[in-house]
């Protein structure tokens, strides 16, 4: 299928700010939607004709992914405390596993990227991914709590 970059990147967003406000006003939906929030996001980003490299698209994968999750653990309602933090997280490492299949295939059917390139791509998106888990896992918890 092919969308024009502004089309795609709108749609994006328009669907990150659904889950989020999702999130917010029908706790927890916005949780339990992560895993198909993050599948359909990276699907449109890797599966979509457009002029960006598998590079390129490895990153923005991760880009919406890392967002929905800050926005998910900010702005969904519900308590904020470790039993809900790590669900939050069991439903994100859920989402990634069909997110990182994509990627696999995504990175296997690119025809214009080298072999280094297509490694580079999987690469990133995985140590990103740790990163971010690294730099976020407690985000939206209160003080006392972690």
């Amino acid at each position: 299928m092919k969308l024009s970059i502004t089309i795609l990147i709108g749609l994006l967003i328009t669907l990150l700010l659904a889950s989020i406000i999702i999130g917010h006003f029908l706790p927890p939906s916005g949780i339990f939607m992560t895993p198909v929030t993050i599948s359909i996001m990276t699907g449109l980003i890797l599966f979509t004709e457009t002029d960006f490299s598998i590079l390129v698209k490895s990153v923005l994968s991760y880009f919406f992914i890392g967002l929905n999750d800050i926005g998910t653990k900010l702005f969904a309602g519900g308590k904020s405390d470790l039993a809900g933090m790590g669900f939050i997280h069991l439903l994100l490492f859920i989402g990634l596993v069909p997110c990182f299949i994509m990627l696999l295939i995504g990175v296997s059917q690119d025809k214009r990227s080298s072999l280094g390139i297509k490694v580079l791509s999987v690469l990133i998106f995985i140590l990103l991914m740790y990163v971010h888990v690294e730099l976020f896992q407690s985000l939206g918890l209160k003080e006392d709590q972690y």
